[in-house]
């Protein structure tokens, strides 16, 4: 991931005139509905949109890969005098949400405005995300969060007390865990593979990197990095890797979507995702880090 995407901006550049259409359809049919700041104007005649600006995008997290999300807009109005024995005009400013929704694993092809009204307030979302589509989990919400993941997929933890087997927790995922040579210089201790694609891994019986082919939902873990950590890094990093996959899957599309080349994350020995934003990177691995 070699920046931080906004999701902000890919639906400002990829679906402005769907938005002005709505708001200028909107102010057609909704005249009355519009809290117009009028001085020179004494009897009102046409209202149209002008301009319109984007000022901010909530996102919320729905089940699987859909989305739903405000974006609210300042449209620039023009009313135009209703007299015609006057030409006088007013521009006003009002600002409207749209509420919309989304699967990216359609790439947001299925993009749709459900509704849109003036606005007043912002709407507070049931699952926030940020900008680049990563879950907002607070601290004091650690628990629940771990709690939710062990009921999805490793339920009997709940139960009873018990050490959690990260293969079994893996297969339980639909993920393949792969112990393999990833570096030379071991500096990526494992990787989660999003979509089937080319990997350049190590091979160190002929020492050089060789291409081969991965499927979508594998887990590469480099069995030969943990001695620069210790014994149970191997099983940290398999955990780490299948978290990566519940709760940043919608990070990583928002990436697809930008660059269609891209196909998994990549963590660093040292800690963090290799050749991402760091602001991103740090809120998914302080998340990584205290889920597991």
């Amino acid at each position: 991931m070699a920046e931080n995407r906004s999701f902000t901006r890919y639906v400002t550049d990829r679906f402005y005139n769907n938005f002005y259409s709505a708001v200028e359809a909107y102010i057609g049919e909704n005249p009355d509905r519009l809290d117009l700041n009028i001085r020179n104007v004494r009897t009102v005649g046409g209202v149209a949109l002008a301009e319109m600006e984007i000022k901010f995008v909530s996102i919320s997290d729905l089940p699987e890969m859909e989305i739903e999300f405000d974006v609210i807009v300042e449209g620039e109005i023009v009313v135009g005098e209703g007299d015609y024995h006057y030409d006088d005009f007013d521009q006003c400013y009002q600002w409207f949400i749209l509420r919309c929704r989304g699967d990216l694993a359609l790439s947001l092809d299925d993009f749709k405005i459900n509704s849109i009204d003036t606005y007043n307030q912002k709407n507070k979302m049931d699952k926030p995300m940020s900008d680049a589509l990563v879950p907002y989990i607070y601290k004091e919400d650690l628990d629940k969060v771990a709690t939710d993941f062990l009921r999805r997929y490793y339920p009997e933890a709940l139960k009873v007390p018990m050490s959690l087997d990260p293969l079994l927790l893996a297969e339980k995922m639909g993920l393949d865990v792969k112990l393999h040579d990833i570096t030379e210089d071991l500096s990526i201790f494992g990787q989660v593979y999003f979509h089937d694609s080319e990997a350049e891994i190590y091979d160190s019986d002929a020492e050089e990197y060789i291409s081969t082919s991965v499927k979508a939902r594998t887990i590469f873990v480099d069995p030969k990095a943990y001695f620069l950590r210790n014994l149970g890094a191997v099983n940290n990093t398999i955990v780490h890797e299948c978290v990566h996959w519940d709760k940043h899957r919608k990070a990583f599309e928002l990436e697809r979507l930008y660059n269609s080349s891209a196909s998994k994350i990549k963590c660093q020995v040292a800690g963090g995702v290799k050749d991402s934003n760091r602001d991103a990177t740090d809120w998914m691995e302080w998340q990584m880090d205290r889920c597991q």
